[in-house]
């Protein structure tokens, strides 16, 4: 079962669109939510933890939505592995750059 969502997340929620096709800007949801940008990233992570699906397409339209069918979440899964591939390359070569930096 799901958590309640908090009036915050509800306000986020009604701004996001269903689909992929319908996608929306950070942007246009913040001026819509009345949230600032990087509110919206903590919020849209606050409901993942909740179990609601909140994809992000890094493709046209690009954008938030909330996935319609399976096929749609599995594409919103494979934009959040591709981020992480990316984050964990970053911290190995952080921990190389204090490696060379400081030694051991």
């Amino acid at each position: 079962m799901k958590q309640k969502l908090t009036k915050r997340e509800q306000r986020f929620l009604a701004c996001i669109p269903k689909g992929e096709q319908n996608a929306k800007k950070r942007s246009v949801i913040a001026l819509q939510s009345g949230y600032s940008e990087k509110e919206l990233y903590g919020i849209k992570h606050e409901m993942l933890m909740k179990g609601i699906l909140i994809c992000s397409s890094r493709h046209k339209p690009y954008g938030l939505f909330i996935p319609e069918t399976k096929e749609e979440a599995e594409r919103g899964l494979l934009e959040y592995s591709s981020q992480a591939a990316t984050m964990n390359k970053t911290v190995a070569r952080f921990e190389v750059a204090i490696q060379e930096e400081f030694g051991e």
